[in-house]
C-alpha cells in the first residue's frame, strides 16, 4: 500500500513542534512491511523539517503537487514566473494581506510592509530555529507558493478576485489564514500523478492528514485517517478518526489497518 502523510499536524505536532518518536519507527516498519511511505504536503520540499527528511520516506509530493520527488529524482517542479510573483506582492499591498512567500531555495521570505500577524512571527521563529533562512521580498521577490493572514479589514475577498485566476486558495481555517499554490495543482493531483509513475491504482492507498489542504488527497485515497487534533472538516471526512500526533495517532492508525 502507498501511504501519503501530511507533515504539520500529523508528523510535527503544532504547538511543541515534536515528533514522537513512535511515528519514526512506524514509517521505518511501514517501510520494512514492503508498503511505500510518502510524504504529501504543502510546504516546498526545501522547506522540510530536516527531521522528517531524516525519516524512511519512498517518495515526496510537495507544495499541494507542485513538486513530485521519487527517492532522489525529480519527476516535476512547477513555480510562479518572476512576473506573476511581481503581481502577487503588489495585490498583497493593494489589499493589505499579510504574507508570508515561500522560496524554492527553502528562504521564508517576507514584506516589511506587511507584518503583524502573530502567526507570521511564529512560522519566521520556528522555521529559523530549524535553519532556514529568512529574508525580506525586496532582496528575494521570487518564490514558489505563499500563505497570508488577514490584514486590513475586508482586503482579503477583493486580493483572491485579483488572484483566483492564477492561484488555488486554500482556506485553512481562523484568522484567514489561506494558502496558494498554481492553479491546476493540490495534493490529489501530485499524488494521482506520482501513482501513475509508479503504476499503482488508487485503490491501494491510504492519506493521514489534519487540516482542509488535505481534503483533495482523503477523496482520491482509497482510505482516509484524521488526525485526533485535527480539523472538524476533515474528520467529518475520514474513514477514521485516530488520536493525536502526541498520542501516537500515526502509528494507532497504521496498526489499526493492519499495515505495521
Amino acid at each position: 500500500m502507498v501511504v501519503f502523510f501530511d507533515i504539520d499536524g500529523t508528523l510535527v505536532d503544532d504547538d511543541s513542534q515534536v515528533i514522537p518518536a513512535s511515528a519514526v519507527e512506524a514509517v521505518k516498519q511501514l517501510r520494512l512491511n514492503g508498503h511505500t511511505p510518502v510524504v504529501n504536503t504543502g510546504r516546498p520540499y526545501s522547506h522540510i523539517d530536516p527531521r522528517v527528511r531524516a525519516m524512511d520516506f519512498a517518495a515526496w509530493v510537495c507544495a499541494c503537487g507542485m513538486e513530485i520527488r521519487l527517492d532522489a529524482q525529480w519527476l516535476s517542479r512547477s513555480a510562479p514566473d518572476e512576473s506573476l510573483c511581481r503581481y502577487v506582492c503588489a495585490q498583497a499591498r493593494r489589499f493589505h494581506v499579510l504574507p508570508l512567500y515561500e522560496a524554492g531555495d527553502g528562504s521564508i521570505v517576507y514584506d516589511p510592509q506587511l507584518l503583524g500577524h502573530p502567526r507570521q512571527n511564529l512560522e519566521m521563529a520556528q522555521m529559523l530555529q530549524k535553519g532556514f533562512p529568512i529574508c525580506s521580498i525586496d532582496v528575494h521577490p521570487d518564490f514558489l507558493k505563499f500563505v497570508t493572514w488577514e490584514g486590513a479589514p475586508g482586503g482579503t475577498p477583493p486580493f483572491h478576485e485579483a488572484i483566483a485566476p492564477y492561484f488555488e486558495i486554500i482556506h485553512r481555517g481562523s484568522g484567514g489564514f489561506t494558502e496558494y499554490v498554481l492553479k491546476g495543482h493540490s495534493k490529489a493531483k501530485g499524488m494521482q500523478a506520482l501513482l501513475t509513475h509508479l503504476g499503482i491504482s488508487r485503490e491501494d492507498t491510504m492519506a493521514i492528514g489534519d487540516s482542509t489542504n488535505d481534503l483533495p488527497m482523503f477523496r482520491l485515497a482509497r482510505h482516509s485517517v484524521c488526525m485526533g487534533n485535527g480539523m472538524e472538516e476533515l474528520k467529518a471526512q475520514a474513514e477514521f478518526v485516530t488520536d493525536s500526533v502526541l498520542e501516537d495517532g500515526v502509528a494507532k492508525a497504521l496498526a489499526r489497518f493492519g499495515l505495521i
